[in-house]
């Protein structure tokens, strides 16, 4: 899998993550105020983006399971946090991509999911 970062000035406009089998998802990342939008790759799905997470992993060898997707929307007061999860594999190792926006409920990301021309997931977080 390759990551590609398009950045303006020092901060990323959008990520884009395709892997060897033509499976590509992308993330806006055009940042407004009173936000905080990124993503983020683990061992497991987290539950929450509070926690140090690293956008360091060598994903070269890995591609998407393209039946697993799953999202996570959390309120708390006037607080919303989104998170996109897409499950990772190289052979019988796994990881987990989060693509996450915590923001007053105003400002969106949009995302896509797609295997080939076939749009899998789309949405806002």
């Amino acid at each position: 899998m390759k990551i590609f970062e398009e950045a303006s000035g020092s901060f990323a406009e959008k990520v884009n993550f395709v892997d060897e089998n033509n499976v590509f998802v992308g993330y806006d990342l055009a940042q407004d105020c009173c936000e905080d939008a990124g993503w983020f790759i683990s061992d497991k799905v987290e539950k929450t983006t509070e926690d140090d997470h690293t956008c360091s992993v060598d994903v070269d060898k890995y591609v998407f399971d393209t039946e697993f997707f799953e999202s996570k929307d959390v309120y708390d007061n006037d607080d919303y946090e989104g998170m996109a999860i897409f499950r990772l594999v190289a052979g019988k190792d796994e990881k987990f991509l989060h693509l996450y926006n915590c923001h007053n409920g105003y400002y969106g990301h949009g995302f896509y999911f797609k295997v080939g021309e076939e749009t899998k997931e789309s949405g806002t977080l």
